[in-house]
């Protein structure tokens, strides 16, 4: 009997913990789910970031947030006090799938990931995504001819990168850029 009414109450208590809802999957804008906010607060306790502000541009696969930090991320320690903030970018991939379904298009074929990606787990396909990016933006930020954010960190679908822009302004995109001799601008 009195192993019966343990047993009763280890059920109760296990229901308990394993309570989901659909706040454990909500998300802001899309792409800030508890599981993002929580890698974002660790960088802010790791003092890596020290502010996140607004979103400086929106898109179908992620977001971009501006944050400002005092870290150097050689020694990944803080800069001395009174070190002015420097500004990255926050590129957070969207983990709801809803908008933007075609994702394994863009990993489908390439060398990398020929040992296959996961179709049937959308946050497993992001976070692939994702280092992909990282990995092209590593790429480019080596040869230096070409301007790109250096990524700094890398964590399941955050990117946190070098800011391209000044004073929380974001330099224009290459569309937005006026150019009329595109020929020059390659060169």
């Amino acid at each position: 009997m009195n192993n019966n009414l343990n047993k009763s109450e280890k059920k109760i208590s296990d229901d308990r913990c394993r309570n989901k809802d659909k706040a454990d999957r909500a998300t802001l804008e899309m792409c800030l789910d508890p599981r993002t906010m929580i890698i974002i607060e660790k960088w802010k306790n790791n003092q890596r970031i020290d502010e996140m502000h607004g979103c400086i541009s929106a898109g179908k696969e992620a977001n971009v947030y501006l944050a400002q930090g005092t870290c150097n991320f050689e020694t990944m320690e803080p800069y001395p006090e009174g070190t002015p903030y420097n500004e990255y970018a926050v590129k957070i991939f969207k983990t709801s799938i809803l908008v933007f379904k075609d994702r394994e298009r863009y990993v489908a074929g390439e060398h990398r990931f020929r040992n296959g990606h996961c179709k049937g787990n959308p946050r497993k396909m992001v976070k692939l995504w994702a280092e992909k990016e990282v990995r092209n933006l590593k790429r480019i930020s080596l040869c230096k001819a070409i301007k790109c954010p250096v990524p700094r960190i890398f964590k399941n679908n955050v990117i946190l990168m070098d800011f391209i822009g000044k004073d929380a302004v974001a330099a224009p995109r290459l569309k937005d850029a006026g150019l009329s001799d595109w020929n020059k601008a390659y060169e």
